[in-house]
């Protein structure tokens, strides 16, 4: 049993460590694709500005309702 105890540990470790690198690999770029995604949702974020025409058309219903 000891020499399967070795055998099994051994292909333990070389099958967790092939899951260990393609997991870091997928952390490093689920990281900076967050980061590039961050990046430009910050900087489109100043630039959202209300649609000028549905403005217009609530104040225009406004008014119409006022009168």
């Amino acid at each position: 049993w000891k020499e399967m105890y070795k055998k099994a540990g051994q292909f333990d470790k070389e099958f967790c460590g092939g899951w260990n690198g393609e997991i870091d690999a997928l952390l490093t770029f689920a990281g900076l694709f967050s980061a590039v995604v961050t990046a430009f949702a910050v900087e489109s974020y100043k630039l959202l500005q209300p649609d000028p025409q549905e403005m217009t058309n609530r104040i225009l219903l406004n008014m119409s309702s006022q009168l």
